[in-house]
């Protein structure tokens, strides 16, 4: 995709044609797309629950829970999978309602459903034209990389859902002409919360704080003033609350307990690609797929670039009388800056500290932080000049749209789709126990399992079931747990496959003898 252009997309910006409020044709009316967006935001909101309550466990899921939500280490603890506000709220949601997939999972279900209540009010304020209103809501939801972690019982969500409504209530204030202190304060809340609910969102959270403080003190001078303001309403308030949850188990931090991670922007863009457009496995790509992963990292670079010409041109053109940047005016500036220091932050941890680069699900923030920055200047675009290049943004939405819908899978979560067959396997071995007890029961796993065959066992109070180790599946076992390439052990062990899971590819086998035995 060419970048030429997008200088002309944000040159088109003025203070008086760029205020959505105005009425003109094609502008949505309330009525029945807002019905209808309103139904679809309801549906996935009940998806949530779905998949929340009847989804197996994954491992990452149970290794949080094993070790940090109702396990072994205390939650003073500091590890990457140690997602701290996510953990005390599964804590005290394990307390109230016992230990199931789904109360380890509701806070993330109930974060889910703050995302979506704020995709669509964010898109009924800013995106008025019907067609643009349609695509954001379906951009920002139907993503199924996203959706995975609106439910799944880690805290990518949560702190997605505090982000997101940051973001809201920064717009908001930028463009009315009065501040509001109950509304900075929202804003701080909102991003300390997202920083507690994971590491990751350190970044994007205090590029969104820089890029509210700059454009706060470009539309509302004096810029000293602000600047106290600003200290005292928002930053001091939110690493306040940041650091009472996050200050005793960073304490035990090192270097080493940031670990995931890759080693160029490429990657992260070729991460949350795979997951965004090859959810479900498929052997060959289709050509929708081809298309959508060659133009992902054109389309990444021709967002950035659009959002530099907007902010360069918009910060020296504009003038202000009122104190507020213009409706539609202020969103799009916000996300522009937040994306480019975001970006800029990045590479300078990288850099200073050799902190790798986010990776897929680390990396999570970047897919509405982009999705909501080509839309916003699709929607303030002006002039025929500006809407061309508009357009070419919109078009790979529209394109990836489709794609998502293709990708729709509500049986697994991507990541650890090696789990979706975890609960059955274990289902079934109960059944299989109840009929011929025996004292002492050992299984030999593909260490990939051990997390979630732990959590499973407790979940079921299965005292005859010996606590699974990370050894492996090699060994005198009496049941053996067998993925990818453990599988070869069923020939090469004599075992007798009872079970084989459609969906993970997971094999559940006996030695031969206990079978001959038992018959």
């Amino acid at each position: 995709m060419r970048l030429a252009g997008h200088a002309s997309l944000a040159g088109s910006f003025s203070a008086e044609n760029s205020r959505l409020g105005t009425p003109r044709p094609g502008v949505l009316r309330p009525g029945a797309l807002h019905a209808a967006a309103a139904l679809w935001i309801a549906f996935l909101a009940g998806l949530g629950v779905y998949r929340a309550a009847a989804q197996s466990i994954t491992a990452d899921e149970a290794f949080t829970y094993n070790h940090f939500a109702g396990g072994d280490e205390p939650v003073r603890v500091f590890d990457a999978n140690n997602h701290v506000l996510f953990t005390w709220l599964a804590r005290l949601s394990v307390a109230a309602f016992g230990l199931s997939e789904f109360s380890l999972r509701l806070p993330s279900v109930l974060a889910g459903w703050a995302y979506l209540a704020f995709v669509f009010v964010l898109a009924r304020r800013w995106f008025t034209q019907s067609w643009l209103f349609a695509l954001a809501v379906i951009a920002l939801t139907l993503n199924p990389f996203v959706l995975d972690f609106l439910s799944a019982a880690r805290g990518y969500g949560l702190a997605l859902a505090f982000f997101a409504w940051a973001i809201y209530w920064a717009a908001r204030d930028l463009e009315d002409a009065e501040s509001s202190r109950a509304r900075r304060l929202g804003i701080a809340a909102c991003l300390a919360l997202a920083a507690a609910a994971n590491l990751n969102f350190v970044v994007p959270g205090a590029a969104l704080v820089a890029a509210f403080s700059l454009l706060t003190a470009l539309a509302k001078p004096p810029a000293a003033k602000r600047a106290v303001e600003l200290a005292r309403g928002l930053v001091l308030p939110g690493l306040a609350l940041a650091a009472a949850i996050l200050i005793r188990p960073l304490r035990t931090a090192g270097r080493e307990a940031f670990y995931y991670g890759v080693e160029t922007l490429r990657q992260t863009v070729d991460g949350l690609a795979f997951y965004s457009f090859f959810y479900r496995p498929a052997e060959n790509p289709t050509p929708l797929q081809k298309l959508l992963w060659g133009f992902t990292p054109y389309w990444v670079a021709a967002v950035l670039a659009a959002a530099a010409a907007s902010v360069a041109v918009l910060a020296r053109v504009v003038r202000r009388k009122t104190g507020a940047w213009a409706r539609g005016e202020g969103l799009c500036m916000l996300l522009a800056l937040t994306a480019w220091l975001a970006l800029g932050l990045l590479v300078l941890l990288k850099k200073l500290f050799g902190l790798k680069y986010p990776v897929d699900r680390t990396a999570l923030y970047w897919i509405p932080l982009l999705t909501l920055t080509a839309l916003a200047l699709t929607a303030t675009a002006r002039g025929r000049l500006a809407r061309l290049p508009a357009l070419c943004l919109t078009a790979f939405l529209a394109a990836a749209c489709a794609q998502y819908a293709m990708e729709f899978d509500t049986r697994y979560y991507a990541q650890w789709s090696y789990d979706a067959g975890t609960k059955r396997m274990v289902e079934f071995l109960v059944q299989r126990e109840a009929r011929q007890p025996r004292g002492r029961v050992r299984i030999g796993a593909s260490w990939l399992f051990e997390p979630s065959l732990n959590f499973y066992r407790q979940r079921f109070g299965l005292k005859w079931l010996q606590k699974i180790t990370r050894d492996g599946p090699r060994g005198d076992y009496d049941y053996y747990l067998l993925i990818w390439d453990d599988i070869r052990l069923v020939e090469e062990m004599n075992l007798e496959v009872l079970r084989r899971d459609p969906l993970s590819g997971a094999v559940l086998a006996v030695p031969r003898s206990v079978v001959q035995s038992r018959r």
